[in-house]
């Protein structure tokens, strides 16, 4: 450390106090004690600090070492009291010398204070301010006492005061060459300069005047703060004793009679100065005395405060035991190491044997304190056992205590706990420990980015040695500014804040790159600079593959390499969130393959995977970089198109994929076709949330396939309220067979030949509360997207048994009713239809009354669980029948293989039935047709007796429609019947 200030002069005039030591650190501790209140200068030698203590400006207080090389603290106190320069500058003794002897010597050298190391902050800062503080009272004392002479060097001043000039005159004139004069005409004048800033040293005072008499005059004097020490004689005429007695009642020092002779008025005045100055200076005397008497007093509190801190506030065990073993003297701190106060030790002088551990009583047997030692005795470190049962550490040193004859008075000891270093000691071998042994890779830099050393660790992750690295910089955190960018960031924070941790890629000695999760501290010196810097990290790289592989698969279609519908969500998001901020247009694409299940089903899962990966390829290549191409699931593709200005683009780039997609996939040297419907969605037209945007695109695909298939189409509000009004019909549709809503229907079927009823068709019918009879072409759509119309087909099927059975017995037993079956109920995955034989058994009704109506479009499936149903229905007796025959895909060998029993002709070839009409010859042919294949025809939609007759004419078997009746509730149509 220089021998220089060590803190800047302060501009507030702090005192100067210099600090004489020549350790370091014992210098950083006072410093760092003193360096708010006052400003410190430094000295490490004897010969510096006298130096420093004779320049200006000199310290105003020396806190001083004893022991140093050299020039020691005595020899260096000894000079600065005798050079008159620096005699009075107060020196305080801070040492480590804590006998009573060596302070005896400092104090006689003239010390003004003594304070032992280790230092008590509080304590020392005490002790500076009082000597400060006395050092400020002497000067104040000296400084006054040089102005008392001055005073007394300068003339009196006398006040005279007289109502007629020509007294003031004559006394001015007689006086003037010993006195300094001043004058007042009245009494109000004479009270304000008896009162005021200079008062006078004497007041010459006439009694009888105008306005404000003498007594008056005198009487304010005298009360006011400084006039009860000026003396005031009167001058006047009134000789009686009455005015004299009256006079010194109120103050008055002395009385002359006009006329006067002004030899006695010098005398008077004379005399009475000089009494004043025997008073002031008798008064200064006693205020000095008591002045002293104070100082005195406080010195001797000030120095059994000061012997009794060295006992008291010591932080070691101190203790004074008698020649027997008793002790003398046992210090406080004894309570807090031990738990035990002194008395106990002094009740029980064998207490210190039985709280020493078992293991350690070895170490405290092998000395006597009861018998001299000439070099006293330092014990190996101990254990005691603390009074709460806790383990302490003891330092114990013990010196003997001998009289100026040599006569043994007994031991005097000392007992440090040390349990907070052994502890460190135990924590420095435990962390050596770690660094030696820990699988994590530890190197420790120095401030210019050169390594100190390295842990074997460290050794076995990148194949460098200590030898190797030790002094030069390290290869994973070059400090070149041209590094790449995750280094400068790294070196940023670790110069801004000290520290750094995350991901570096490093080399390792062979050449190959592994990844390090990396943590970088600094440590600093006391001066805020860089000392040391600690990197701690850890290979990374198998655990950085294995994430990779688990993010990649989290996040990514295995199939396809496309984003799944999570990371298809979060990129949803964020493009959403860049679009509010940037006023552009995200569009969504949510594509559906055509026929893709077919081709699954028919060529296999393998095949169906490989069209999969093609389509995602080709709906890649349609769309720019930065757009976002995921799979759903299945075959559901969705396309994320951002930073669009308008809506043009999307339906353009939508067309390029389902012209893309309808072209040929060659699969396994075989062709096959698919292709794509398209729903889409805009942000922000259409949605504000990915939800929203999601269900509306999904709208609109459904919409695009309910067009045909192989288009696109936008979404429309028109379509959101059409979709919110089925999901509205179908909670409605779910609850409306409790509420006794639903009603079955019946529609006869003529034989044209007989022109009798022999069958009916049951029709359901929906009477809602507040819209009124509801369309099955409304309601029975969302029953079959929704899945009720399972619910709704056992319920209409038990109800047609219990009609039927009835019917059998009023309207003959070979009357049929036939319903309708949706394709969805013939799902393999809904029981209703299959267990539909089983009722009908159960219910005691021949499988010859009923008919199960299907559409020629349920033909073409092939789902195998189809024909077993159909099956199950011949094998009841149940009849089938192909509604809307004429209007589907129509196949002869399917109407073998199903074993079919009625074509049902549909309505629109009959609506405009006429002889000329090319529907007659449509008929004809259906009728020639099924005849030939042993069917049964019957016409639906027949409202006219043109049509029944026409009809008639080319053979057909029944008729159905208008002409005879609508669809009505079962009474009537047995009334129909009937009648």
């Amino acid at each position: 450390m220089n021998e220089t200030p060590a803190a800047p002069a302060d501009k507030n005039h702090k005192p100067r106090i210099l600090i004489v030591d020549d350790v370091h650190e014992n210098l950083h501790v006072l410093v760092g004690i003193l360096r708010n209140d006052f400003a410190v200068v430094v000295a490490t030698s004897g010969p510096k600090a006298l130096d420093l203590a004779t320049r200006q400006p000199a310290p105003e207080l020396i806190l001083l070492d004893i022991r140093m090389p050299g020039m020691d603290g005595y020899e260096v106190l000894h000079r600065l009291k005798s050079d008159p320069a620096t005699a009075d500058i107060p020196v305080i003794f801070v040492t480590a010398l804590a006998e009573t002897a060596d302070e005896a010597v400092g104090l006689r050298l003239g010390a003004a204070d003594y304070v032992t190391k280790p230092v008590n902050p509080e304590l020392l800062l005490l002790r500076v301010r009082n000597q400060l503080e006395l050092r400020c009272h002497r000067r104040k004392t000296a400084a006054g006492n040089g102005a008392e002479a001055v005073l007394r060097a300068e003339k009196p001043t006398l006040l005279l005061v007289d109502d007629i000039p020509e007294n003031l005159h004559g006394l001015s004139t007689a006086l003037h060459e010993d006195y300094r004069i001043m004058v007042a005409a009245n009494g109000q004048r004479a009270v304000e300069l008896a009162t005021g800033p200079n008062p006078p040293d004497l007041v010459l005072l006439d009694i009888i005047m105008p306005g404000m008499d003498g007594y008056e005059v005198c009487r304010r004097i005298k009360s006011s703060p400084s006039g009860g020490r000026i003396p005031v004689i009167f001058v006047t005429v009134a000789d009686s004793v009455v005015d004299k007695l009256h006079g010194f009642s109120i103050g008055a020092a002395d009385y002359i009679t006009k006329p006067f002779d002004i030899d006695e008025v010098r005398a008077r005045v004379r005399t009475h100065l000089d009494l004043s100055r025997l008073q002031r200076s008798l008064e200064q005397l006693i205020e000095e005395r008591m002045a002293s008497l104070q100082e005195a007093n406080e010195a001797l509190a000030e120095s059994k405060e000061k012997y009794r801190i060295l006992a008291e506030y010591s932080p070691n065990w101190e203790y004074w035991i008698d020649p027997q073993g008793r002790y003398l003297y046992v210090s406080p701190a004894c309570q807090d190491v031990s738990g035990y106060s002194a008395v106990d030790f002094v009740g029980d002088p064998g207490l210190m044997r039985k709280i020493i551990h078992p293991d350690d009583l070895p170490i405290w047997d092998a000395h006597d304190e009861q018998q001299p030692s000439p070099s006293g005795h330092h014990l190996l470190n101990f254990r005691i056992r603390a009074r709460d049962g806790s383990e302490r550490w003891i330092e114990h040193i013990c010196q003997p205590v001998v009289d100026a004859r040599g006569r043994f008075l007994g031991s005097r000891g000392s007992n440090r706990d040390i349990t907070s270093r052994v502890r460190a000691e135990e924590e420095l071998h435990l962390a050596a420990t770690v660094f030696a042994t820990t699988s994590e890779a530890v190197m420790v830099i120095d401030a210019t980015n050169r390594v100190l050393t390295v842990n074997p660790a460290f050794t076995e992750i990148t194949g460098f040695s200590q030898e190797e690295t030790a002094g030069h910089e390290p290869v994973m955190l070059p400090a070149d500014p041209s590094d790449p960018e995750p280094y400068r960031h790294l070196w940023a924070a670790v110069n801004t804040t000290g520290r750094w941790q995350g991901e570096i890629t490093s080399r390792r000695k062979d050449g190959r790159e592994f990844i390090a999760w990396a943590t970088v501290s600094t440590v600093y010196r006391e001066d805020a600079s860089v000392h040391r810097r600690v990197v701690l990290f850890s290979d990374i790289t198998e655990k950085k593959k294995v994430d990779n592989l688990i993010w990649t698969q989290a996040n990514y279609d295995h199939l396809t390499r496309l984003p799944n519908r999570r990371l298809f969500n979060d990129r949803m998001e964020r493009e959403v969130r860049k679009a509010q901020r940037n006023g552009t247009t995200v569009g969504l694409l949510f594509i559906d393959l055509d026929r893709f299940k077919e081709v699954n089903d028919t060529q296999g899962h393998e095949i169906g995977d490989l069209l999969l990966i093609e389509a995602a390829s080709r709906i890649r290549q349609c769309v720019r970089d930065y757009d976002t191409v995921a799979r759903l699931g299945g075959d559901e593709f969705t396309v994320i198109l951002s930073e669009l200005h308008g809506g043009s683009e999307i339906g353009r780039i939508a067309q390029d994929i389902i012209d893309r997609l309808s072209e040929p996939f060659l699969l396994a040297h075989q062709e096959h076709f698919v292709s794509a419907s398209i729903g889409i969605a805009v942000f922000p037209e259409d949605g504000l949330t990915i939800s929203e945007l999601i269900k509306h695109a999904d709208q609109a695909m459904y919409l695009a396939k309910d067009a045909g298939r192989g288009c696109f189409r936008f979404f429309t509000r028109a379509l959101q309220q059409s979709a919110e009004q089925r999901v509205h019909l179908a909670g409605e549709l779910r609850r409306a067979v409790e509420a006794e809503q639903l009603e079955v229907y019946y529609q006869p079927i003529v034989e044209l030949d007989t022109n009798r009823v022999t069958k009916a068709e049951a029709l359901l019918r929906w009477k809602h509360p507040t819209q009124g009879t509801v369309s099955p072409a409304v309601f029975i759509p969302v029953a079959e997207d929704t899945g009720i119309i399972h619910d709704l087909g056992d319920w209409v099927f038990r109800q047609v048994i219990r009609q039927a059975r009835r019917w059998r017995d009023t309207l003959g037993e070979d009357f049929q009713v036939s319903m309708n079956l949706s394709p969805v109920q013939f799902n393999v995955s809904g029981p209703s239809c299959r267990q539909w034989a089983e009722l009908l058994a159960s219910g005691d009704l021949p499988g010859a009354n009923l008919v199960i109506e299907i559409t020629e479009g349920l033909l073409m499936n092939t789902e195998p669980g189809i024909l077993d149903i159909l099956l199950r229905f011949r094998d009841a007796g149940i009849g089938v029948a192909i509604d809307d025959f004429g209007t589907g895909y129509s196949s002869l060998a399917y109407l073998k293989k199903f074993d079919i029993d009625v074509l049902k002709i549909d309505q629109s070839f009959t609506r405009n039935l006429s002889p000329d009409a090319p529907d007659f010859a449509l008929c004809e042919a259906i009728v020639v047709m099924a005849h030939k294949l042993g069917l049964k025809v019957i016409a639906e939609g027949v409202e006219t007796e043109l049509q029944r007759d026409l009809l008639r004419q080319i053979g057909c078997d029944y008729a159905q429609g208008y002409l005879y009746s609508r669809a009505v509730p079962a009474d009537q149509l047995e009334a129909f019947c009937l009648a």
